[in-house]
């Protein structure tokens, strides 16, 4: 199921599970034709689904992406190895305008033959609350993403989930003092360490006690934890990061004793799905309420706008 989740405000409604489905079609992933450097798009979820709905609350959708591997360096070193023949055969140098031909003409005939690299993750909105949760591991391939979706539903305005109380101080207190900590959370083994200005370098600390004297003299050091792996009780366990992103989730035993086991690959994703998903998302709108709730962007602006008009 979800390995990471960045979280996403939609900032409009969408539309429902068949009529997204119906959408996603005119978006089908295929693989790259021979000229092209990517493709994305969106592939079956479950059996021949292209939304899978749950709980009546999120949908699941599929998301696709498949590119060619022609390095930039191994570009840039034919183009080195033909402009200096064509040079020695005509005696002069290239004009810059002729070398971004040659350029070009590489990158065309080499691509065909370039390696294919394939890539799936999950997306899944949450209709209820107005949330994206984006199984990516960068904030650039969540936006390859969300582009899509916004090019298959017309129109779409998202923004980063935001905070009242930084992730960052949140960690920090967890990480020095053990009676801060939310009732139902317990560290994990790793934790990442830096200067609040950014010039001391970054501390990543893996497999070790959280509680030991070392990282308590970091932090008394004035260094401040900007990532620190936790775990809810019967839940979840996650890294969480400073800017609010999921990292390394992995779901706990128990959600899925009592499950029916079943052969069948779609069932089995139906099952994971209906019992991740709502936990994932119930975990983080916990964390939202110890990090002092959830503020919008959009609705301080318009504030702020009234709150102008008035004066």
């Amino acid at each position: 199921m979800f390995d990471n989740a960045l979280i996403y405000r939609a900032h409009s409604h969408f539309p429902g599970a068949d009529q997204l489905a119906q959408l996603c079609q005119k978006q089908l992933f295929r693989a790259c034709a021979a000229t092209e450097a990517k493709r994305v798009g969106w592939s079956t979820v479950c059996g021949d689904q292209m939304v899978h709905p749950v709980n009546s609350q999120f949908l699941v959708l599929r998301f696709s992406r498949q590119e060619r591997l022609l390095p930039a360096a191994a570009v840039k070193e034919e183009v080195e190895e033909r402009a200096a023949a064509r040079e020695k055969a005509s005696g002069s140098p290239l004009r810059r305008a002729e070398k971004q031909i040659l350029k070009e003409e590489v990158y065309e005939e080499l691509l065909p033959r370039a390696l294919k690299r394939t890539g799936h993750f999950l997306v899944a909105i949450d209709t209820q609350r107005g949330w994206i949760l984006v199984d990516a591991a960068s904030r650039k391939k969540a936006e390859e993403a969300l582009d899509l979706l916004r090019l298959t539903t017309g129109s779409l305005k998202v923004t980063p989930l935001a905070t009242r109380d930084r992730a960052t101080d949140l960690m920090t207190r967890w990480l020095a003092n053990p009676a801060e900590r939310a009732e139902g959370w317990e560290l994990g083994e790793a934790c990442q360490l830096e200067s609040p200005s950014g010039d001391e370098g970054v501390i990543k600390a893996t497999e070790v006690d959280l509680e030991s004297d070392e990282i308590q003299q970091h932090l008394e050091g004035g260094r401040i934890c900007s990532a620190l792996a936790v775990a809810r009780t019967d839940q979840l366990a996650l890294v969480l990061q400073d800017d609010l992103a999921l990292k390394k989730v992995k779901f706990d035993d128990a959600l899925i004793e009592g499950a029916d086991p079943s052969d069948d690959d779609a069932s089995a994703f139906d099952t994971e799905a209906h019992l991740h998903i709502p936990a994932l998302a119930a975990v983080i709108e916990e964390l939202i309420g110890l990090l002092g709730g959830e503020v919008s962007p959009v609705i301080e602006e318009e504030a702020s706008t009234e709150e102008q008009e008035a004066a």
